[in-house]
C-alpha cells in the first residue's frame, strides 16, 4: 500500500510539473500555429511577410521568416502580439537589440508589455496577447 501511495504522488508531481513547464514560455514556434491559435482567441491575426519585415529590414535586420501580428480590444483595453520568426536562431540573436528597441519603441502604455527572445523567434506585446499565441 505505501509503495503504491508512493507511485501515485510521484505521478502527481510529475504531472503537475509538465503542466507548469506547458504553461511557460512563448508563442507557437510555427507561425501557421500561432495564427490559428490567435485566430481561436479572438484576436484580428494575420501573418505578414511584406510590411513589418520591410520596416525592420530598413533598420538593418534581415533574414526575416514571417511576422505574425494579432489585436484584440477587451473591457477597454487594447491587447496586441507581434512574433517575428527568423531563417535561423543566430539571426535572431544578431537582431535582438535592434527588434528589442523597436519593440519598446512602438510599446503602448501597458504596465504588462513583454519583449522576449526564444530560439528563431522575437516576440513583443502585451502578456495576454502572448498567452493566446500559444
Amino acid at each position: 500500500m505505501k509503495k503504491a501511495l508512493r507511485i501515485l504522488a510521484l505521478s502527481i508531481v510529475l504531472v503537475t510539473l509538465v503542466a507548469a513547464f506547458a504553461s511557460c514560455g512563448g508563442p507557437a514556434k510555427d507561425p501557421d500555429d500561432a495564427l490559428a491559435a490567435l485566430k481561436e482567441n479572438d484576436y484580428a491575426a494575420a501573418e505578414d511577410k511584406v510590411l513589418i519585415p520591410l520596416a525592420l529590414k530598413a533598420l538593418g535586420v534581415d533574414d526575416i521568416d514571417s511576422v505574425v501580428s494579432g489585436t484584440k480590444t477587451a473591457d477597454g483595453k487594447v491587447e496586441h502580439i507581434t512574433i517575428v520568426y527568423f531563417e535561423d536562431k543566430d539571426a535572431a540573436n544578431e537582431a535582438w537589440e535592434t527588434v528589442e528597441k523597436y519593440a519598446e519603441d512602438n510599446k503602448e502604455d501597458d504596465s504588462d508589455w513583454v519583449v522576449k527572445k526564444s530560439g528563431a523567434m522575437i516576440y513583443y506585446g502585451t502578456s495576454a496577447g502572448v498567452k493566446a499565441a500559444k
